[in-house]
């Protein structure tokens, strides 16, 4: 019995091994397998590049405005513009490419306002708000930051946000009281909100309009208030200018 068993219960044991043998790859599957592998992954690389290079190429091309600032006209309606001078320590540090600053005055009125127009990356630009310039050249925040929608006639209907806010130094009648106006327009919009910092580094530019004035302490800002009428026309002439000029870089996915 031992003898006539032996060579059966050996046949039983060896086949599994056998076949765990043969279902190892050979050396040329596992090369073939590897160079799946590697493969897919140099064309993803490749396919990252090539998104790197058309951001890096789009925010190139979006660091200039689609049309010079200076085109804007010195006159607006009822209202006539001159050139006003910046410390140009100041514009480098607005970040901006490009930027006109005047005054405009109302020839009805007598009323004068000092208009910023500028251009730039948004990372650079962002920063630079009246809330955070005017605190630093020494001006307290007064109460009264409200947001105000201006209706913009051409070159199409539309309501463009602005964010209005007043700050003072000194005392008395001593005192600067300044009204300030601003609104952004980047990816197409006007808005006074910022954005999140991944799509920040990745908006290659963008529109600043900041318009600010002298106000008494106990002056209506809601009522009548100068500022809107200028912007009105001032954002239309610079949406005109846009939809003649070439198309918006805005973000990448």
């Amino acid at each position: 019995m031992s003898v006539s068993t032996t060579p059966t219960n050996r046949s039983r044991y060896a086949e599994p091994i056998q076949e765990a043998s043969s279902a190892r790859p050979s050396g040329g599957a596992t090369w073939a397998r590897l160079a799946v592998v590697a493969a897919i992954l140099a064309a993803s690389g490749g396919v990252r590049l090539w998104q790197d290079r058309r951001v890096e190429r789009a925010q190139e091309l979006g660091r200039s405005s689609p049309f010079p600032l200076a085109e804007l006209p010195m006159k607006i309606g009822s209202w006539e513009g001159r050139l006003a001078t910046m410390d140009p320590r100041i514009v480098r540090i607005t970040g901006s490419t490009d930027l006109v600053s005047r005054r405009y005055v109302d020839r009805q009125t007598g009323v004068g306002l000092d208009v910023i127009v500028l251009y730039g990356p948004m990372s650079d630009t962002l920063p630079h708000t009246p809330e955070v310039c005017y605190p630093s050249a020494g001006f307290e925040a007064m109460p009264g930051v409200v947001e105000r929608p201006i209706a913009i006639e051409k070159p199409s209907p539309l309501t463009v946000p602005f964010r209005s806010l007043a700050f003072t130094k000194g005392e008395g009648g001593l005192a600067d009281s300044q009204e300030v106006y601003y609104s952004l327009r980047y990816n197409g919009r006007w808005t006074t909100q910022s954005t999140s910092p991944k799509a920040l580094k990745r908006i290659s530019g963008m529109y600043k309009v900041q318009v600010s004035r002298r106000i008494s302490g106990r002056e209506r800002r809601d009522v009548d208030n100068p500022c809107e009428p200028l912007l009105a026309a001032l954002v239309g002439e610079i949406e005109t200018r846009i939809a003649e000029a070439r198309p918006e870089t805005s973000v990448i996915d």
